[in-house]
């Protein structure tokens, strides 16, 4: 943990908004990365007496919308097939400069399961992990569960899926999703950062790296819905502790 505010909001009453750092090392022992993230945490019936069930049903897509979306998402991988493996160098990179589009979408169970089995910690045996007390975290037991659970993991590994049993349920299944104050399945806060941070690592090409990001999410990525994402070079400048 790092900070926290309380807060009053209109979605669920008093809410905490609470800072955490998640440090990541390789097998050696060596800081890799460091993500800080903040946690939103109410009380799951307040955020349940407020879901919007106006919004339960999906958006129906027809079949040209569909077309017309596939066309765009070209756009992204036509650049990566025009950049191929070549360097992208300081004098190719203006001010004003604009990424090309990118969409995700539309967004549905299979894509979020998806993006969810493609996670290594999701894959039994690949990291070392830590057991936390979930319902002591603050989380309602049907929504708690055995998530990553080092113990479970080897009595039944099953059960420590959290997309099926505990937090993550919530994104997959709409009962669970609004018990917590969503009307349908959403998105992974984890795999909406990785959109952000691959947008930027796939323009700037496999001679680029991303060392530093800031994301901001208003508001969820819900099943039905599309995802676009732009940019525009701002700066240009040389960081001397890289």
């Amino acid at each position: 943990m790092f900070d926290y505010v309380v807060k009053n909001t209109g979605f669920a009453g008093p809410t905490c908004f609470q800072r955490g750092d998640n440090n990541y090392y390789n097998q050696k022992g060596e800081l890799i990365a460091r993500q800080r993230s903040t946690a939103i945490r109410y009380r799951a019936a307040a955020g349940g007496e407020t879901v919007n069930t106006e919004e339960f049903e999906e958006p129906v897509w027809t079949d040209d919308e569909i077309e017309a979306l596939e066309d765009r998402k070209f756009t992204w991988i036509q650049m990566l097939h025009e950049l191929g493996h070549r360097e992208r160098w300081w004098d190719d990179v203006a001010v004003g400069d604009a990424l090309p589009e990118r969409v995700f979408g539309p967004h549905s169970v299979a894509s979020f399961t998806t993006e969810w089995r493609a996670y290594i910690v999701n894959t039994w045996g690949t990291m070392n992990l830590r057991k936390n007390d979930l319902e002591a975290l603050g989380f309602t037991r049907e929504m708690a569960g055995y998530e990553n659970d080092p113990d479970m993991m080897r009595i039944n590994p099953e059960l420590t899926d959290g997309a099926y049993f505990g937090p993550s349920r919530g994104h997959l299944f709409p009962r669970w999703a609004r018990r917590i104050g969503m009307p349908r399945a959403y998105g992974y806060g984890a795999s909406m950062g990785s959109w952000v941070t691959d947008f930027l690592s796939g323009w700037a090409g496999e001679h680029g790296a991303v060392v530093h990001s800031t994301a901001n999410y208003r508001g969820p990525a819900l099943s039905g819905d599309v995802t676009i994402q732009t940019a525009e070079v701002v700066d240009k400048l040389v960081d001397a502790e890289v």
